[in-house]
């Protein structure tokens, strides 16, 4: 069974600004998300799977869910070739419903990972089952908080700010991910930013002090400046 406290560090970094502290409501919504999947894992099944596997969220016309438990799986859309994200451990992803078929969205395995796979109408059915409402609410609360975050920057920022976004992103994430993935890369796949305008960026941060960079890999992000 999934150890909260074994969480609590990446659940923070996931959503923490590295230059602001979030509120206890934040918080909250965090451990709703470990506290959801902790009472969910006895009733599922995990499995290992290899890298470069593909799992759609709508196939057949039926709605998937999936719990990520070990690994590195990124979120895309089929239709475009932007990143959407990645998933953050413990990872919970579809169990709203609500993501409809024209979306396109699946998730892929960057290295062998440990997940497990269930119907939406399962979950729903096993949530009602155990009294779970409330947790899933805080779940999707605090995902939709983050797509409208996201979509909001990229649709009204400057290129600086989508690339700043994106520079303290790649440093919450997992070790594993941020010491092997090239800085530039990282920011490409997520934006629609070229990548002259992106090195030129980053060239400038690095010469002033803001973050330190070896061979691609984002070593260091001290306090960014807001404005470029």
């Amino acid at each position: 069974m999934l150890n909260l406290k074994e969480f609590s560090v990446t659940l923070a970094l996931a959503m923490k600004d590295l230059t602001t502290l979030k509120s206890e409501r934040d918080k909250s919504l965090l451990y709703a998300t470990a506290e959801l999947f902790e009472k969910l894992s006895p009733f599922l099944e995990f499995k290992k799977v290899p890298a470069q596997t593909r799992l759609d969220l709508f196939k057949d016309g039926t709605s998937y869910c999936y719990f990520v438990r070990n690994g590195w799986f990124s979120i895309h859309h089929s239709a475009d070739p932007v990143l959407l994200g990645t998933l953050q451990l413990p990872g919970i992803i579809g169990i709203g419903g609500a993501i409809p078929e024209s979306a396109g969205l699946y998730i892929e395995s960057k290295v062998e990972s440990e997940l497990a796979i269930s119907t939406v109408p399962e979950m729903h059915a096993l949530i009602n089952e155990l009294d779970l409402w409330e947790m899933l609410s805080k779940h999707i609360f605090r995902m939709t908080g983050s797509i409208f975050t996201k979509g909001v920057l990229l649709t009204g920022s400057t290129s600086y700010e989508i690339i700043r976004f994106h520079l303290i992103e790649l440093m919450n994430e997992p070790e594993e991910i941020r010491h092997t993935t090239v800085a530039v890369n990282y920011v490409q796949q997520k934006t629609r930013l070229s990548r002259s305008t992106i090195m030129k960026m980053l060239a400038q941060l690095k010469q002033g002090g803001y973050i330190t960079l070896e061979n691609g890999i984002l070593k260091e992000v001290r306090k960014l400046p807001l404005k470029y």
